[in-house]
């Protein structure tokens, strides 16, 4: 399987997300504070970077943003317990070369000294974009993509957007078999 394959796998995953009891109690523990929290999957410079882009796709505005959902955590559990190990490996291999592409680019060691407006136009450039290369000849839309991708299904499966923005009530409410139509 080549990575073009084991990214659009990892892909149809995510965008195939049902509210199972697994990923439900995912949902659950991603929404405690735990300072101790380890991740399960990715390494903390990886979560370190994912928060950082998933905050440029998902920031906090007048609701809260990637960070305060504590997606990153979301996208670990779930990568961790349903995504097949050859396609873990693919995924952190694209993350580390993308990172790394960056980190030369910008003449930085550590991703935390760029600055969000660098990262949100190499994400940019990239997400839309087939036919855009870098000076390396490489192409990172897939990762930019399943970036976004992964991101959306994880903020719209947060407790807050269910109950506050998609109205999803867990227990069916009030059931009246004698109303006019």
């Amino acid at each position: 399987m080549d990575r073009r394959a084991a990214i659009k796998n990892i892909g149809v995953s995510f965008g195939s997300i049902t509210l199972s009891s697994g990923v439900l109690s995912i949902i659950q523990s991603c929404q405690t504070n735990d300072l101790n929290w380890t991740p399960k999957f990715f390494t903390a410079k990886r979560i370190g970077f994912m928060d950082r882009m998933l905050e440029i796709i998902i920031p906090e505005t007048d609701t809260p943003g990637a960070i305060s959902l504590n997606l990153s955590k979301f996208i670990d559990a779930y990568t961790y317990r349903n995504i097949s190990s050859k396609n873990q490996t693919e995924l952190n291999q694209e993350i580390d070369e993308f990172m790394n592409f960056i980190l030369n680019n910008e003449n930085k060691k550590l991703i935390d000294e760029i600055d969000d407006i660098k990262l949100e136009k190499y994400l940019s450039n990239h997400l839309d974009s087939d036919e855009f290369t870098e000076s390396n000849g490489k192409n990172y839309s897939e990762i930019c993509s399943l970036l976004r991708q992964m991101g959306v299904n994880a903020y719209k499966l947060t407790e807050y957007v269910m109950t506050n923005k998609l109205g999803y009530v867990p227990i069916p409410g009030y059931y009246d078999g004698n109303v006019d139509v």
